[in-house]
């Protein structure tokens, strides 16, 4: 990128306020860890830069970011909900025990009202591999048929044996995605033969 005098952080808040969203995507990768009290302070303001603020804590934040990537959960903004469950998931791969906790609160977006952070949270409870396994075994056992759904397939991207215990008991779920998922699941471990034998 052409040099222009100017700090990363300056080309990316530019970026920001002319609304120039190819570059500010460029940019935010070029921020370093040195920016997050800036990120931090850009994610307690208003306005579209809370979104590109949780994008760049989800690059380069340490612990100190969690508290303001989790507030977004719950946000008013669909959008800011999601692109925080994804990066919940990104803060979860450099700092796994202090994420972990909060993980059933990401499962609970998996009922979101909106489909992209529905979406976007399944994606990011994948992402943190075995570390989800408990939020998303907890999540199968909703009333939500969407829920469920949602969270076999998590389970089912997750695809370890750490996976399997949650889905054997679902192998008999009311809803014929949930029961897929498992039984994919099971028999790509080279379980299911060996289940099925012992419950019969």
């Amino acid at each position: 990128m052409k040099s222009t005098g100017k700090s990363h952080w300056e080309r990316f808040r530019a970026a920001l306020a002319a609304g120039d969203d190819e570059k500010a995507e460029s940019l935010v990768a070029l921020l370093s860890p040195a920016d997050m009290p800036r990120l931090l302070a850009l994610a307690e303001r208003g306005g579209d830069g809370r979104w590109w603020a949780v994008r760049g804590l989800a690059a380069l934040g340490d612990e100190e970011a969690i508290p303001a990537v989790v507030a977004c959960l719950e946000d008013a903004n669909p959008a800011l909900r999601a692109v925080a469950a994804l990066a919940l998931a990104g803060l979860q791969q450099r700092h796994p025990a202090a994420v972990r906790p909060l993980l059933p609160r990401l499962a609970d977006l998996l009922a979101d009202d909106d489909g992209l952070v529905r979406q976007s949270a399944a994606d990011a409870l994948s992402q943190c591999g075995d570390a989800a396994v408990d939020a998303l075994a907890g999540a199968l056992n909703s009333e939500h048929e969407g829920v469920r759904v949602r969270a076999a397939a998590a389970l089912h991207r997750i695809g370890t044996l750490a996976s399997a215990p949650a889905l054997y008991h679902h192998l008999e779920d009311s809803n014929p995605l949930v029961r897929h998922y498992a039984y994919e699941t099971l028999d790509r471990l080279g379980l299911l033969t060996n289940l099925l034998f012992t419950r019969q």
